[in-house]
């Protein structure tokens, strides 16, 4: 490190404009960063549960591809509101990217003409609505099992229009514009009617859009929290433009670097931002910090940098080696966000210690100031000193009350992990309150749940679809279904059968009596060119497809449903291979992956930093004595997640992963600044006191700035983004105490013997 800042110091001028100039290149790839969020790209691509789901979209299409518009009015059947219908129905068949509009107004009913099956519209565009006898339309439409709670309310005074996306147009770009010319569209009747606006695929953008606004405000926010509070402990210019620009340059170069690797912001990686912001300013005050003890000691200000580098160049690389480790164990998850994620957000911690060990040398070469921090206008630090004192000593007296209560502590919150559950749902994250959500709502209050659960139902036989006796089993596994409170309608080929059966004059509700009558009106289908049948089944009609509609109530509950259907399924289709998908199945299966992934990708990330201890310190006291004020925090953060029912899903999983990168990072500089003093000094004692007093000041500074960072995360709409603010803030308060109290006491209490070598003292 002395050769490395000696060359530094050589061309102060061309390392700045270097770094001038890649920043200027960083600039364009950054602004070209997109975002998306779609559930299968949490999978890799032959994992069985995106082949089920592919098998779905093949056979049948996309079950996440329709966007919603309702509105409620109790004068629905009055002249002037079907008016409004038939011209929003037209209307919205003109936006871009859509293929197919259902309404009301466009709905076909089932009829007997002279025996003779056809679909006639309920109305016409060439009848007058004064001619129409719209109350007994009402009562057909109301009668229809494809339109009633699907394009109309039971009691009639709420509308439904589905909008369905060409399936190769469906991405986030295409979207955005179908969302900008709808509301183009409902713009002159809004001061008719309150209109509802859901489905996934606009759930999907408009969550996008709001993540992308909430990235940039986040940013802006914590950036001036950071620049105040940075201002308020130095008060001096460049106590707070050198870490600002350290961080912001850090995030630029990630955000280019994820553009031109190909990859995007979605749920997880849009955290990369404030961890970045903090873990870079962190690096920065820990030199910055250095290079004023040396001066305060009489150095001049280049020795003071040599000083810098060699005293904390190799522990703050240490530190960045060991934090992005643990974010880089997330590449052992099998969910790809998550594996994206560890992997740019380690690129970025590494990238924030090169940009400060770059910067900040030739940085201070510049400053016209003696020191960074303002002693004599700062009353922090004069508060900060003598606190610290008392508190090394109150350890080294009191060590063992200490651990005590530290244990307790700790085994107190760990009671709380047993009440963790994994949950997420579909339209996970976003608060109840707000209009996404209360939009989302609307829709299961008033017509069916939106999120499917679908069955294919493979009788491995060429039209054995055509069976009586599968769909007698169908519709028995369609009662099943209904049983169960979360699910509001189950739609299949028996649905469209019985609706078929009752115009050509059978009992309602009843299927077809045998092989034969069935495979009459599947024909009969066919040359009307029905729709409505081949949602249903496939070309040869082997699969059969039932649809269930739930409420977005959880994985848990939707694998708690899955596997009592299973069982039901087992007994009752024994020939039969049943495939259960949808994208309800999709998010239930992600949230169980992600424990999985969680749980190995940590212990990956613990084995691996021990390693490095012991290889650094070459003793298992001094690998135990490391490693339990990094668990604390992890053990903290999990009980707190319990005792308040904060689930594990996809956005709060990272939480752990941030949690052991944030506690790790302050106690290895800690551990190595007690190295160098211990190797100084030979004693433990004094070693502890001065490391307690000396980095104990920056491990404080910044873990201030880590709070004012992440705190900012608070007041987002997002619950996701809102909990990881409340749960890192009490893992950063954990993390000081664990490395303020826990580690020095544990230091006292099992008083491991180091070497001391020549080279070490030197």
């Amino acid at each position: 490190m002395k050769r490395f800042g000696e060359i530094l110091l050589a061309a102060p001028g061309s390392v700045i404009f270097g770094m001038i100039v890649l920043i200027f290149l960083a600039i364009y790839p950054a602004s070209q960063i997109q975002t998306d969020f779609n559930l299968e790209g949490f999978y890799p691509d032959d994992d069985i549960v995106i082949e089920n789901y592919e098998l779905l979209e093949d056979e049948f299409g996309r079950d996440d591809n329709s966007i919603l518009i309702g509105f409620r009015n109790d004068q629905i059947f009055s002249a002037e509101t079907m008016s409004d219908i038939r011209q929003l129905t037209h209307d919205f068949g003109e936006i871009s990217y859509i293929d197919n509009v259902q309404s009301i107004w466009n709905a076909r009913q089932i009829k007997n003409v002279n025996n003779q099956l056809t679909f006639a519209p309920y109305f016409s565009d060439d009848v007058e609505l004064s001619d129409l006898d719209l109350q007994s339309i009402k009562s057909d439409l109301l009668s229809d099992p494809f339109l009633q709670g699907f394009l109309i309310s039971e009691n009639a005074e709420v509308v439904s229009f589905i909008l369905t996306i060409n399936e190769d147009d469906n991405t986030y770009p295409n979207r955005n514009l179908i969302i900008e010319e709808l509301n183009e569209v409902l713009s002159p009747y809004r001061a008719s009617y309150d209109f509802h606006t859901s489905g996934i695929p606009y759930f999907r953008n408009q969550y996008v859009n709001l993540l992308n606004s909430e990235i940039i405000v986040y940013i802006a926010i914590s950036s001036l929290l950071i620049i105040f509070l940075l201002w308020y402990l130095y008060r001096s210019l460049w106590g707070v433009l050198f870490p600002m620009i350290i961080v912001w340059t850090t995030l630029l170069f990630t955000i280019a670097f994820i553009h031109l690797s190909g990859g995007y912001l979605e749920i997880m990686s849009s955290t990369i931002a404030p961890i970045l912001l903090c873990v870079g300013v962190a690096d920065a005050i820990h030199m910055i910090s250095k290079f004023d003890d040396a001066r305060e000691s009489g150095l001049d200000k280049r020795n003071s940098i040599i000083t810098m580098l060699k005293t904390l160049g190799s522990a703050t690389f240490l530190t960045s080696i060991t934090t992005a480790i643990g974010f880089a164990s997330l590449l052992s998850s099998s969910v790809v966000p998550m594996q994206k994620f560890g992997a740019y957000t380690a690129f970025g911690v590494l990238l924030a210690y090169v940009v400060t060990i770059f910067f900040l040398p030739v940085a201070l070469t510049k400053s016209k100031k003696t020191r960074v921090f303002n002693e004599k206008s700062s009353s922090f630090y004069r508060i900060l000193k003598p606190l610290l004192h008392r508190l090394s000593a109150f350890n080294r007296l009191h060590y063992r009350k200490i651990l005590i209560f530290g244990a307790l502590f700790t085994l107190i919150f760990t009671l709380g992990i047993k009440n963790i559950d994994v949950n997420g749902k579909v339209f996970d994250d976003v608060g109840d309150d707000t209009e996404l959500m209360q939009d989302s709502r609307f829709f299961a209050e008033n017509l069916s749940p939106q999120f499917p659960m679908e069955f294919i139902i493979d009788t491995n036989t060429p039209e054995g679809a055509q069976s009586h006796d599968l769909l007698e089993r169908v519709q028995d596994l369609e009662s099943y279904l209904l049983q169960f409170p979360e699910i509001g309608r189950v739609v299949g080929l028996q649905t469209l059968l019985k609706e078929v059966h009752k115009v050509f004059g059978g009992e309602e509700g009843q299927l077809p009596e045998s092989d034969q009558s069935i495979a009459q009106y599947i024909l009969l289908l066919e040359i009307n060119d029905s729709d409505e049948l081949y949602r249903f089944v496939d070309f040869d009609y082997q699969k059969v497809r039932v649809t269930a509609l739930t409420e977005d109530v959880g994985s848990k509950r939707i694998n708690e449903i899955r596997g009592e259907v299973s069982t039901y399924i087992s007994e009752n289709f024994v020939e039969e291979d049943i495939t259960v998908t949808g994208t309800t199945i999709l998010s239930a299966d992600l949230t169980d992956k992600i424990v999985y992934s969680l749980a190995w990708s940590i212990l990956i990330a613990i084995v691996a930093i021990s390693i490095i201890m012991m290889l650094l310190f070459k003793q298992v006291k001094m690998v135990i004595i490391s490693m339990i004020p990094n668990v604390i925090p992890l053990l903290v953060v999990a009980g707190v997640m319990g005792f308040f029912n904060i689930d594990i899903k996809p956005s709060t999983a990272v939480i752990f992963t941030i949690a052991l990168g944030i506690a790790v990072d302050d106690s290895i500089h800690y551990l190595a600044r007690f190295r160098i003093e211990y190797m100084r000094s030979g004693a433990i004692n004094p070693a502890l006191t001065i490391t307690t007093v000396r980095t104990g000041r920056a491990i404080i500074i910044t873990s201030l700035v880590l709070i004012a960072g992440f705190g900012t995360l608070i007041s987002s709409v997002f619950t996701s983004t809102a909990m990881m603010g409340i749960l890192v803030c009490t893992t950063i308060l954990t993390a000081v105490i664990a490395d303020l109290f826990i580690l020095p006491s544990l230091f006292y209490w099992l008083k491991p013997k180091l070497p001391i070598t020549n080279a070490g003292r030197e």
